[in-house]
């Protein structure tokens, strides 16, 4: 719970006050960057043969944090200096609807985590990622 407040005071504030795009694009840019980091993490422990549910459960609770932040950083006139492409603002149902993919692959992996329920937790986990691939094809200008 601890990392959870500290990831929002880091992260809320930055995308909630963004002064500037360049504001806005770095604090999304940040939030993709522990979802990388933590998706990996939670792949890894998943692999355990006992995982630690509850570091997992603290985990995914960010990961549905930084994803639900995400659906709202993305918003007109942020696009200036982006890695995103044109499409996310020209056209962006298509785009919509995969963050709301990835953000219900991370409510299944804390659910699954709340249960301890491990396959459940590996669906949940698999959903997000698959989308996030999907998403930087389709949506990002380069991969990094």
């Amino acid at each position: 719970m601890k990392k959870l407040v500290i990831s929002l005071c880091v992260l809320l504030p930055n995308i909630a006050f963004a002064q500037t795009s360049v504001d806005l694009i770095n604090a999304r840019q940040q939030a993709f960057v522990h979802i990388e980091n933590q998706s990996e993490q939670v792949e890894e422990m998943m692999d355990e043969d006992v995982p630690n549910w509850s570091e997992i459960e603290s985990i995914s609770q960010q990961l549905v944090q930084h994803s639900q932040l995400l659906n709202t950083a993305f918003t007109e006139g942020s696009q200036e200096g982006s890695k995103a492409k044109k499409a996310v603002w020209d056209k962006p149902e298509k785009f919509n609807q995969l963050m709301k993919e990835m953000d219900s692959g991370f409510v299944q992996l804390y659910q699954a985590s709340l249960k301890q329920d491990k396959e459940a937790a590996k669906t949940g986990l698999e959903q997000a990622q698959d989308t996030c691939n999907a998403c930087h094809r389709s949506y990002r200008s380069r991969f990094f």
